[in-house]
């Protein structure tokens, strides 16, 4: 799998610290927004024309907690996206508060 990403970006920690606990290898290609982002072959692996993209061998996948979801739950064994729905459901929970109530201040004190 191929996550395609600007160095530094955040938002992509939580896929990496997910592959990591379960164990999966993700490429991280050079990527230049400037450039790559405007081309065809990247314009054809995501709907929204921006990063990140986990390129698997199904198709692509965007959106940082969407791809943190997806690693999470390619190893069932390891329990990190929870055994049970209810488990699943506070993972969730804890995404979307990272997403909503840490990343959307940070990104406003930041700029």
């Amino acid at each position: 799998m191929k996550l395609y990403t600007y160095p530094g970006n955040y938002r992509v920690f939580k896929v990496l610290i997910a592959a990591e606990y379960n164990g999966i290898n993700i490429e991280l290609p050079k990527f230049d927004m400037a450039k790559d982002l405007k081309t065809k072959a990247f314009k054809a692996k995501t709907p929204l024309g921006k990063v990140p993209i986990l390129e698997t061998e199904e198709g692509s996948i965007f959106e940082s907690g969407a791809i943190a979801r997806y690693v999470a739950r390619l190893r069932p064994d390891t329990g990190l996206y929870g055994k049970t729905f209810f488990e699943s459901g506070q993972v969730d929970s804890w995404i979307d508060f990272s997403a909503y109530e840490l990343e959307v201040p940070l990104e406003v004190w930041v700029h």
